[in-house]
């Protein structure tokens, strides 16, 4: 699964990422229709003071409207940018939010990583690939409709490039290694959302709350504070580790919220 792929890239190499706050919130109604929810923020001081220009390097704080309706293209079949504003969050984090609207959630998937910028992971994307983490499927059962969420779950889909992720080496019991990274990723959050417009009928879904189920959860600054906890994880996301085998060692984490590898949410 790319969430794998993902949480090892942060852990490991990629310092700029820990600038930056990503949100997604997919809201869905029975016919199958809804919107998307992109909150994009990455906190400029420290981008700054880490590397001077990364900050336009990585597309920006402000409002691109042309790389937001790129995504709109990538989304899918009927997806439009309804609107995009600046935005500003907490702690020195600013960006801007965009909110695109479908007609198909079965045109549309959800790719993990964040991004500055609507031509890269992190947004919604359009064409399936074998490394898209999530696909939706809808349908309707007389006065229910039902949706189903599948991750990928193979092994091996965790694996990335050879070199690019020296994780597996690293000394996580290591004060100034551990020191260097809550440094960097302070303030690192990733969230995906899914909310359903009625109420959920059943569902095998373990982040529930009301009608929004979690998908995806990630904040740095928790998972970087049990230090014993981390260095257990480590030695279980090997390049063939698959989401089934990976999930069990999750539970107890805090900072990292995973479903999956099929969620099912009927409702009405």
């Amino acid at each position: 699964m790319r969430s794998l792929r993902v949480l090892l890239a942060i852990v490991s190499s990629v310092a700029l990422t820990g600038c930056i706050n990503s949100t997604t919130l997919i809201k869905l109604k029975a016919d199958g229709s809804g919107t998307v929810e992109q909150t994009t923020l990455m906190n400029v001081a420290a981008l700054k003071s880490m590397m001077p220009g990364a900050d336009k390097q990585m597309g920006g704080t402000g409002v691109n409207r042309a790389d937001l309706e790129r995504t709109a293209t990538r989304m899918g079949k009927g997806v439009r940018l309804v609107s995009a504003e600046p935005f500003k969050g907490a702690n020195g984090f600013e960006g801007s939010k965009a909110i695109f609207a479908f007609d198909d959630i079965n045109q549309v998937q959800v790719n993990q990583g964040p991004s500055m910028s609507g031509s890269t992971d992190g947004r919604v994307d359009a064409e399936p690939t074998s490394e898209d983490p999530v696909r939706f499927k809808l349908t309707r059962n007389g006065g229910t409709s039902t949706l189903t969420i599948a991750f990928v779950d193979q092994p091996g889909a965790g694996k990335v490039d050879a070199g690019a992720n020296p994780m597996g080496d690293m000394d996580l019991t290591n004060p100034m290694m551990m020191g260097m990274l809550k440094s960097m990723f302070a303030g690192f959050k990733l969230n995906i959302d899914l909310e359903i417009a009625g109420s959920i009928v059943k569902t095998n879904a373990e982040y529930v709350n009301g009608s929004r189920i979690t998908l995806l959860e990630m904040d740095m600054d928790s998972l970087l504070a049990d230090e014993a906890k981390l260095k257990a994880l480590q030695g279980k996301l090997g390049p063939d580790a698959s989401l089934s085998a990976v999930k069990p060692y999750l539970k107890d984490i805090k900072g990292i919220k995973v479903d999956g590898p099929t969620v099912s949410v009927e409702f009405k």
